[in-house]
């Protein structure tokens, strides 16, 4: 079961969303902080290039497309891990008109079960029907159902 805050438009659009998935805290954290994967189990994201890596690896930069109905959108996010607290956050840098900012975190429920804390902070440049109309202004529980599905193909 999944929970949905959506707030009002004509501010950055925040929507946030929480859901179990049966697998551990451990596992997810590692499967969403693939960058590289994400256009595999996000219908809106293109392509995903990473520009810099961390010292243990993981992706600190990456350029993402993102479909939209005519065209697409370029932007590039930095990413910060907590690998103790398994949370992942993501915003784009300060000089992008593309504000884009969020978190995912893996809470532990069991060996085998954990719960997801998803946010997600938007304020685009644009005027986003797909996230307006088709999504209800509400694209955290698209993610998080997209990322889920991709779990269950995963485990």
């Amino acid at each position: 079961m999944a929970t949905a805050i959506a707030f009002a438009p004509n501010a950055p659009l925040t929507s946030e969303v929480s859901t179990t998935l049966t697998v551990s805290a451990g596992a997810a954290y590692e499967v969403f902080a693939d960058a590289v994967e994400i256009p595999r189990w996000l219908p809106l994201v293109q392509n995903a290039r990473i520009l810099s890596r961390r010292e243990d690896g993981r992706p600190e930069k990456v350029a993402f497309t993102r479909k939209l109905e005519r065209g697409s959108l370029g932007y590039t996010l930095e990413y910060t891990y907590a690998p103790s607290t398994y949370t992942i956050g993501w915003s784009t840098p300060t000089s992008s008109n593309v504000v884009m900012a969020g978190e995912a975190r893996f809470v532990p429920l069991s060996a085998r079960a954990c719960l997801m804390l998803y946010r997600l902070v938007l304020d685009l440049p644009i005027v986003d029907d797909l996230v307006t109309h088709e999504l209800d202004g509400h694209p955290a529980s698209l993610v998080v159902s997209e990322f889920r599905e991709h779990l269950r193909r995963l485990c």
